[in-house]
């Protein structure tokens, strides 16, 4: 845009002085029709909040400091038995309803992943690799965060509209009368079982993923009664009592689920009242843990892989939380882990059986869960052993949604992917970010959730199950940063 400066060539290559500009200006404002004079000086004005309005969206950008340690909440298939409670239709929030309740943060050094202008290459990522500081890991879940970690891990519009669209699916689904959701409807292909308290917590992890709690984000109010009726229901000794009883062998699946829900609810909300619930859920959690450091159907048996990987998310969690976690437990699930390890612990079992035998069956889920609980024990990043299970799970072909499909094996190796970074994150992510919102439902009733037809558990899991595993893959941009955060972020450069 031309400048109006105060000095004018003269005609003879010198510039004049300021008060004959000035006379200049005085003699074209005189000259000048009225209707001339106005329009330029309207011009001007609207040019002047044009380029301001712009620069104040500029400062706005901040640059990404990836310097955390990451846990991140895994879930697996639910069993239950039949309920269909009555459910009326909850109203979709409009956006204009909910403002933005987040206040400007004044010391970006004291919070996680802020997101700034970059200065030579747009596509660099600016670090700074501090000490792990485990108490920020739920904070990438923050307004303003969460597009920033998108951009840098490799998400898009697209996977943040399926994120969107899933959670306006999950609303509708939920019971009105008592908040909370269930495995068989009221949507079309429910599963074979229900199971209302895994079916809760679930969705639950979907909403708080994106952000929602008791107090904050579009959903807030739908979070709230659940966890109302989730807290009214929880027992002395910590277990949630949601009507109907579950039968023994799934109420551990589902403790473990509740328990890494309230967690996080604690850890994003620091609300007291949300403590509470969130130690009694832990404690009854670690008392269960069984003689070899795993769990299984029952407290105190001996554990398996499927459900021990369930409670290594709810002990991370109430670490991530800042809540007490014995050290003791988690080197209990290191011990269970060596058990169940197959090829050195390149891959893992699903439990031993006979004495003195490889721990069986082996799976791309299975595996995929051991590696990450690994990861959260400490293995580092270029670990052999890590390196080699990670090409064992995303070589091809990797996300066959037509031939292959097993979002429960895909959301554990998205996690696993997703804290290693590099060549391994961008070759999974990159089909991963497409497949996924592809294969979202586009209309109809259904519009939001993922047919669960075909999916290794979606017959016993059913709509809701399916879609809220799709849904965690696509928050996984910041539903928890990297566990080695500084590195991964450097291979994204």
């Amino acid at each position: 845009m031309p400048v109006l400066d105060d000095r004018l060539d003269d005609g003879g290559g010198r510039a004049a002085p300021a008060r004959g500009a000035a006379a200049r200006i005085e003699e074209w404002v005189r000259r000048s029709p009225p209707i001339t004079v106005s329009l330029s000086l309207h011009v001007i004005v609207l040019l002047s909040l044009a380029l301001w309005f712009v620069r104040v969206r500029r400062e706005d950008r901040v640059a990404l400091d990836v310097s955390f340690l990451s846990t991140e909440v895994v879930e697996s298939p639910v069993h239950g038995v039949l309920i269909e409670p009555e459910r009326e239709p909850v109203r979709e929030p409009d956006p204009e309803e909910v403002p933005s309740e987040k206040p400007p943060i004044e010391d970006p050094n004291a919070a996680p992943p802020v997101v700034t202008e970059p200065t030579e290459d747009p596509g660099a990522v600016v670090i700074e690799a501090t000490a792990p500081a485990i108490g920020t890991l739920l904070d990438g879940r923050e307004e303003g965060r969460r597009a920033a970690l998108v951009d840098a891990f490799g998400g898009s519009t697209e996977t943040e509209a399926a994120v969107a669209k899933s959670l306006l699916w999950l609303a509708r689904q939920q019971d009105k009368k008592d908040g909370l959701w269930g495995l068989q409807g009221p949507y079309r292909d429910g599963g074979s079982q229900e199971n209302r308290l895994a079916a809760t917590a679930m969705v639950l992890l979907a909403f708080q993923g994106a952000g929602n709690t008791t107090s904050e984000g579009p959903y807030k109010k739908l979070v709230e009664r659940a966890w109302k009726a989730l807290v009214n229901a929880q027992l002395a000794d910590g277990r949630f009592d949601v009507h109907p009883p579950l039968p023994t062998h799934h109420a551990l699946y589902s403790h473990a689920q509740a328990t890494i829900a309230a967690c996080e609810l604690y850890g994003m909300t620091r609300s007291p009242e949300h403590e509470k619930p969130a130690l009694k859920a832990l404690d009854y959690a670690v008392a269960a843990q069984g003689p070899n450091g795993g769990w299984r159907y029952e407290p105190g048996h001996m554990g398996d892989m499927s459900v021990t990987g369930w409670y290594m998310m709810a002990l991370k969690s109430g670490q991530m939380a800042g809540l007490p976690v014995p050290e003791e437990s988690l080197i209990g699930i290191g011990g269970f882990l060596d058990t169940v390890a197959v090829n050195d612990g390149v891959r893992y079992g699903y439990r031993v059986d006979v004495a003195n035998r490889p721990a069986s069956p082996v799976t791309a889920a299975i595996s995929a869960e051991g590696l990450l609980c690994r990861q959260y024990l400490g293995w580092r990043r270029d670990e052999p052993r890590l390196v080699a299970g990670i090409e064992t799970l995303i070589g091809p072909p990797a996300m066959d949604w037509d031939n292959d499909k097993d979002v429960y094996a895909w959301y554990y190796i998205t996690q696993v992917a997703h804290h290693v970074g590099g060549d391994a994150w961008r070759r999974w992510n990159d089909r991963m970010k497409e497949v996924l919102p592809a294969m979202q439902v586009k209309k109809g009733p259904e519009a939001g959730s993922w047919d669960p037809s075909l999916d290794k558990w979606g017959h016993i899991g059913g709509r809701l199950f399916t879609t809220c595993f799709c849904t965690y893959m696509l928050e996984v941009y910041y539903r928890h940063l990297p566990l080695y955060a500084a590195e991964a972020v450097a291979q994204e450069r």
